[in-house]
């Protein structure tokens, strides 16, 4: 069981024009500065796996894996996305990375519905098929590469409310695809962990950390904010600080014996380096083990 953060907590790409990135060896300095020692992978970082390990290795930084938004709801995309897939995978695996984290790709429609979609307008029984099937295929692909799936649940995606999550858990095999949960996603997209969990908290595989300001989340819907005006305005706070129930799921996770990654997130801060150290303090609190 080890905490790690992700380069979105300094580079969103889901707002460029808005928050610039910065250099990405200032952003793997500021992990460092934070207290992290491992890291999932983003696109503002080396696609160069030499220079990428070199990067790390530099730092301390051990690689966990990346997140990639696949477009598997449409048959047609299934086999080149599988390919694009395993070509981050092999490029993952090259420096110690182990978790693929699958989302659904989404749309300019749902990014903008994110926290209060049209649930008439999701995906048919033939697209929940092709998602589920190519989401199977991908995990058998990754296997004999050392490689696990956790299927991210994501606002702005076709799979972002507790009954779209749910129909994705019961639809793909658990032996094939495991539950990236992220706990703000979660929250953001209308549900609620605790209610989930019971049912499907074996499905866990990977665990993405965010909390949810609830009035913030309250004006995203009243307001029919898109998913980049809801970062804009800082939805996801400090781990602790919203509704998302993190002492709750935390403590349930444990119950069951979870004992994968506790990757922090949070997107958008004011003071990125100091909230990344504030919530890894927080989360070691939760998990009774020691900082770096």
């Amino acid at each position: 069981m080890r905490i790690a953060t992700a380069v979105v907590n300094w580079n969103t790409p889901d707002i460029p024009d808005v928050i610039p990135w910065i250099p990405y060896g200032e952003a793997l300095d500021h992990m460092v500065e934070a207290g992290y020692d491992a890291t999932e992978w983003g696109p503002s970082m080396p696609t160069d796996a030499d220079e990428l390990g070199q990067a790390l290795e530099s730092r301390g930084l051990d690689l966990v894996g990346a997140f990639v938004g696949l477009g598997f709801r449409d048959a047609d995309l299934l086999e080149p996305e599988i390919e694009r897939a395993l070509e981050i995978a092999r490029f993952l695996t090259a420096n110690g990375g182990a978790v693929l984290i699958a989302a659904e790709a989404g749309d300019d429609r749902r990014r903008g519905e994110a926290g209060h979609v049209d649930a008439s307008r999701g995906l048919s029984d033939d697209q929940w098929g092709n998602l589920a099937r190519g989401l199977e295929m991908l995990a058998r692909r990754i296997e004999p590469l050392g490689m696990i799936l956790a299927f991210h649940n994501h606002v702005g995606t076709y799979v972002e409310t507790p009954a779209e999550t749910a129909r994705l858990l019961d639809e793909t095999d658990p032996e094939l695809v495991g539950w990236c949960l992220d706990i703000g996603h979660l929250a953001f997209g209308g549900g609620d962990a605790m209610d989930l969990l019971p049912r499907y908290a074996k499905r866990v595989n990977h665990v993405h950390a965010k909390d949810v300001d609830g009035a913030i989340l309250e004006r995203a819907r009243s307001e029919g904010w898109s998913f980049g005006t809801a970062l804009e305005h800082y939805i996801f706070p400090p781990l602790g600080m919203g509704v998302a129930r993190i002492p709750e799921v935390v403590r349930a996770l444990l119950d069951i014996g979870y004992d994968g990654w506790w990757v922090i997130e949070q997107d958008t801060a004011p003071d990125p380096t100091a909230t990344a150290a504030a919530n890894r303090r927080y989360l070691e609190g939760l998990l009774g083990i020691g900082s770096r």
